[in-house]
């Protein structure tokens, strides 16, 4: 056979193939009968060109695929999505309910398939998950309170550079600098010290968010991961010059964890619950098997510890900190409540403050946590919705950002309204609807396992800068040239992200 004979057999057998696959998809998929357009059911290049061509708009579009199709959506050849806060709480289930599997398309985005996020099986994930929790319970992040309050110190010293200045400091970076460091902390035992730097705290954001961007990219194509760790570094840093921060990041989390399996090994890992920091309690876990403590598995468990710990956060915290700074009677009426706080007060004595608990709850519910849509499978059992049986197996799912702005449940659903979540102003049956709908931590077995960690730091950070001897006290931040469009999501880079002309938080000291 000729090479054009050659060419021409294997050009046909392509072609068969893919009239395969698409017939397939179009008429004998098991979810082939759920309304959706026919272009997403036969090829995952129409999400590749929302998400990747248009930067992270796919979820604006799934919205629009709802109002013509209903509130049960098929949005790729895979994947079913539904718009309807009521079927929440049947997709996200707890383990004594119902197992939950993570689809392998989407948990691969992250490149860390071995952490636990991105563990598809529902035991593995349950075991891997069951040596952070013990770290991150409500009363362990309590105890930690001092060396999270350590880093806000640090936070309000660094804003204090600029008073008087005239220079405006940009609230996305820094926080993004606060959270980096507090996880660092708390998970290396050292922080990277990245607020006292303003070239480091740009930096770092910009690193941070164009991982984030890249998620649709690499979940589109896992093998770039891989060229990732096979190409010479030179040669990846030449072509993203982002990668270097990433290989630094590498090698020093590597070097962290050689020490803290050097000193398990030796027996001489820090005793108390205080000393301790993640990877002490992930080697030393009873439920980890000892491959599961290998330096790679370490290594991804970190580093999307750090990712999911840094800009969510931050970002919650600049939405909040823009709304507060923005309507004066906000601001006003917080300072008031926190006049006779003490300076070292701790999260759970500010959460004991109904309104800052308000503003908090009305900040992350307009921050989302995460603007990506989250897929769950039911591996055994199919799920019910209204006339539609979802077989077992299918991957399904729902977007936060869909249930925080959904106008049956919060009333004009883009205006920061802490009043909603003061039980005098509603109805109990309102005020339980929305705190069941309020789920920028999501909900089951694969909810975030660092909620609590991220509501000390909320309470604690927003509690400090506005309460007494506070940066933000009486008018001490004033917002400069920022606007609703910058706190406003437009793109989906799995976390939210405003405008593109947008510059960020930006306030100046007074």
């Amino acid at each position: 056979m000729d090479f054009y004979n050659y060419l021409e057999a294997v050009t046909i057998c392509s072609l068969l193939c893919l009239t395969y696959k698409a017939v397939y998809r179009l008429l004998f998929n098991p979810i082939a009968r759920f309304p959706g357009p026919r272009l997403a059911a036969l090829t995952f290049w129409y999400e590749f060109y929302y998400d990747v061509v248009l930067q992270g708009r796919y979820t604006w579009k799934i919205v629009e695929l709802h109002e013509r199709y209903g509130p049960i959506v098929r949005i790729n050849p895979e994947e079913l999505h539904v718009l309807d806060p009521a079927f929440y709480s049947t997709l996200y289930v707890g383990s004594v309910i119902r197992p939950t599997n993570k689809w392998y398309w989407s948990a691969r985005m992250f490149g860390t398939s071995s952490a636990a996020v991105g563990t598809v099986d529902h035991d593995l994930h349950r075991h891997r998950r069951s040596a952070l929790s013990p770290f991150f319970s409500k009363n362990h992040i309590t105890q930690l309170g001092p060396r999270i309050s350590k880093h806000i110190n640090k936070l309000k010293k660094r804003l204090c550079q600029f008073k008087g200045t005239g220079i405006p400091v940009n609230l996305n970076h820094v926080f993004t600098s606060l959270t980096a460091d507090i996880i660092g902390d708390l998970a290396f035992g050292e922080g990277h010290e990245i607020l006292g730097d303003h070239h480091s705290s740009s930096d770092w954001h910009a690193f941070m968010m164009d991982l984030s961007k890249n998620t649709h990219l690499m979940k589109q194509f896992p093998s770039l991961y891989y060229l990732l760790t096979v190409l010479p570094r030179a040669l990846v840093s030449f072509i993203h010059p982002l990668a270097r921060q990433l290989f630094a990041l590498e090698d020093s989390i590597s070097l962290q964890i050689r020490v803290a399996q050097a000193s398990a090994q030796k027996g001489k890992s820090p005793q108390t619950d205080t000393q301790q920091c993640m990877l002490d309690t992930l080697i030393l876990s009873p439920h980890l098997a000892p491959s599961d403590k290998s330096l790679g598995r370490l290594w991804e468990e970190s580093l999307t510890l750090l990712g999911a710990g840094t800009v969510t956060t931050a970002w919650a915290l600049s939405v909040t900190c823009y709304h507060v700074l923005s309507k004066p009677h906000i601001l006003e009426s917080i300072q008031m409540e926190l006049r006779d706080v003490c300076n070292d007060a701790s999260s759970a004595d500010y959460e004991s403050f109904p309104y800052l608990s308000a503003v908090i709850s009305e900040g992350l519910r307009l921050s989302h946590g995460t603007s990506h849509r989250l897929a769950r499978i039911s591996p055994h059992t199919d799920l019910q919705y209204g006339p539609h049986t979802i077989p077992a197996g299918t991957p399904v799912s729902m977007t936060q950002m869909h249930m925080h702005l959904d106008a049956g449940v919060f009333p004009t659903p883009n205006e920061f309204l802490p009043e909603r979540w003061l039980p005098e102003c509603c109805t109990e049956s309102e005020w339980r609807l929305r705190r069941s709908y309020l789920v920028p931590f999501s909900k089951g077995s694969r909810m975030c396992v660092g909620m609590n960690l991220a509501l000390a730091e909320l309470y604690l950070t927003i509690g400090r800068l506005f309460g007494p001897g506070g940066v933000g006290f009486g008018n001490g931040l004033e917002l400069f040239e920022t606007g609703e469009k910058d706190v406003r999501v437009a793109r989906d880079w799995f976390n939210p992200v405003p405008d593109m002309t947008s510059q960020g938080v930006r306030v100046l000291v007074k």
